[in-house]
């Protein structure tokens, strides 16, 4: 049986890390899969619980410096060189294009998470793209794009999106009348939050009363808590950080907003319509495969505060519009974004590999 390795940084609660579980899970049915976490030390519990019906002998977490860490994965990849290495961030990426290429692995697949890189890491995944790795995986269409022109062979990228497990649908009715506006994501720069805050705030200026919560974790948490005291919301804003159940703050939201100055194929985006909600993003990355314009939410220009404030309130105003878009919105996830389809795509590209397609 082909051997299939999956190599990620870590399991802190991450999309890539998400996903790297999600094909772990969904390769072993066919493969003997394994799970490598390099840093196997950082794990959240959100993660674990993803992994509770998988045989833990199948997922390895290493331990020590690095040069233990290379010189164990070599020897990994030495026992069997009919084997195929998958990996999604651009350490793991390094790490499979180069140990895995002196080790002989015969199929090294490199993963490109965004659509945009500092200068730097994007000239190292380039050279690993060209040079090292058999293929990549890109998981948006606008990155692919992107980064070919900038010179990764086009021949050697394919795009797959990102997949999610869909829970069942269930329709309930809220018991608090305060709408809830919901973002997930890391608290940094590219999350553009102060666009965000500015449209809630504006919101509330029209006498529309919301509870605004962010969920995630980040080096700017304290810099934004201070910056919505000074515009004065913070008495509608609530941060958590980094809880064990996020479904949760899914499940009690009304709204989604997303205010990104850039992405890939955004998880949270995803994650919130396999809840049935709405959701308000700018038209960056592959948004606009996720949300269907004036269908499952509304795209707009970044930084666009006074459209953003607007299509809030008309969802806000509007509780049938807002439960009927959030109904079409799992809908459109479901049969686009399933993990049998994700699974497929994954098969395909690397039996396509073994029969030199």
């Amino acid at each position: 049986m082909t051997r299939v390795l999956i190599l990620t940084n870590t399991l802190k609660t991450g999309g890539a890390e998400k996903q790297s579980i999600y094909l772990y899970k969904a390769l072993k049915k066919t493969y003997n899969a394994q799970l490598i976490v390099y840093y196997g030390n950082q794990i959240d519990q959100r993660m674990k619980e993803l992994l509770v019906d998988s045989n833990s002998e199948n997922i390895i977490y290493l331990k020590g410096n690095h040069l233990s860490k290379l010189w164990f994965l070599y020897k990994l990849f030495k026992q069997n060189t009919e084997t195929v290495c998958i990996s999604y961030l651009a350490t793991t990426n390094t790490i499979n294009a180069v140990i895995g290429k002196l080790a002989k692995v015969k199929f090294r697949i490199g993963g490109i998470r965004n659509s945009k890189f500092h200068w730097f890491k994007k000239i190292i995944q380039k050279h690993l793209h060209n040079n090292w790795l058999n293929c990549s995986v890109f998981n948006n269409h606008n990155g692919y794009y992107e980064l070919t022109r900038s010179g990764f062979k086009k021949e050697k990228g394919i795009v797959i999106f990102n997949c999610i497990e869909i829970p069942e649908y269930i329709h309930e009715v809220k018991k608090d009348n305060l709408l809830n506006i919901l973002t997930v994501g890391r608290f940094v720069e590219q999350k553009d939050y102060k666009t965000a805050f500015l449209s809630i705030k504006k919101l509330i200026e029209n006498n529309i009363i919301v509870k605004y919560t962010i969920v995630g974790q980040g080096q700017l948490e304290t810099e934004l808590k201070d910056y919505v005291s000074q515009i004065g919301i913070d008495n509608h804003v609530e941060f958590i950080v980094n809880p064990p159940n996020v479904d949760d703050y899914y499940k009690n939201a009304d709204i989604y907003l997303s205010t990104s100055l850039f992405e890939g194929l955004s998880n949270s985006i995803m994650e919130a319509m396999s809840f049935a909600l709405p959701v308000v993003a700018t038209n960056v990355g592959d948004n606009k495969y996720l949300v269907i314009n004036e269908k499952t939410g509304f795209l707009f220009p970044v930084k666009d505060i006074d459209r953003i404030s607007n299509s809030l309130k008309l969802l806000c105003n509007n509780a049938n519009f807002r439960n009927e878009m959030g109904e079409k919105a799992y809908e459109h996830i479901k049969m686009n974004f399933s993990v049998d389809k994700f699974t497929n795509e994954y098969i395909t590209l690397i039996e396509n590999l073994f029969n030199g397609k």
